[in-house]
């Protein structure tokens, strides 16, 4: 008897929906668009009870995340022990200073959900997501001027490759060509987390209040970095 397939393939989504960063990209692109939503509509006259349906489903969706990422420290943790085998010292840093922030981050983030979930209140709970956000923004920031550097040292091998195409030589010239197509690649990866990292950064500071951009543009903001981080975690799990 032969076996029963689908019509089409579903082991990229499979693979993808079974890694805890690929579930929590799509979570995080429904909860920001609902945030954008919910400000739409209320703004378009909407009545009370659609505003608030968006709502709901914007703190229920950001709870789930809190609890989808709750052992989340201890690998940003070993993430930063890790980042002490890099051998560039400016780069090495950097990687630990965000795994450390991230770290933070998360760790605040499960307070907040225990609080959230209603398992117990805590007191001192705004302070804990103002810190939270700083520790976020930490995390966020840490990770541009990290591109920031990758970017200026791709430069300068872009320039002495670039001196390889005087050589008269084919080979040498072969060898130029070969090793400017792929700094082109990577700095075409790195510009990708510029921008995300860029536009990140202004959500934890507009939480805490160096920015006052609106639910909309939050809402907006949000649902643009979640796609992008959506389609680096598939390429990654899927070998694109």
């Amino acid at each position: 008897m032969s076996a029963v397939s689908l019509p089409i393939n579903v082991q990229p989504w499979l693979k993808y929906t079974a890694t805890t960063v690929g579930r929590d990209k799509i979570y995080r692109a429904v909860q920001y668009f609902s945030r954008f939503l919910a400000w739409y509509l209320l703004r378009q006259g909407a009545t009370k009870d659609t505003v608030a349906r968006f709502n709901n489903l914007k703190k229920t969706l950001g709870l789930s995340r809190k609890l989808m990422r709750f052992g989340k420290p201890i690998e940003h943790l070993d993430g930063a022990v890790k980042a002490t085998a890099v051998k560039d010292e400016f780069l090495r840093y950097c990687a630990i200073g965000k795994q450390l922030a991230y770290a933070g981050y998360l760790t605040l983030d499960g307070l907040i959900f225990i609080d959230g979930s209603g398992a117990y209140k805590f007191q001192n709970i705004k302070k804990y997501s103002e810190l939270a956000n700083r520790f976020w923004l930490a995390g966020i920031t840490f990770g541009f001027i990290s591109g920031l550097y990758k970017t200026r040292q791709i430069q300068i091998r872009r320039e002495t490759a670039a001196r390889g195409l005087a050589h008269q030589g084919e080979s040498e010239k072969s060898q130029a060509r070969t090793e400017l197509k792929s700094l082109a690649k990577e700095q075409h990866g790195v510009n990708k987390q510029l921008l995300q990292d860029g536009l990140d950064m202004l959500i934890p500071s507009t939480g805490l209040g160096y920015l006052s951009l609106d639910d909309g543009a939050i809402g907006l903001i949000g649902t643009a970095t979640a796609i992008m981080g959506a389609k680096t975690q598939w390429a990654k799990v899927n070998k694109a």
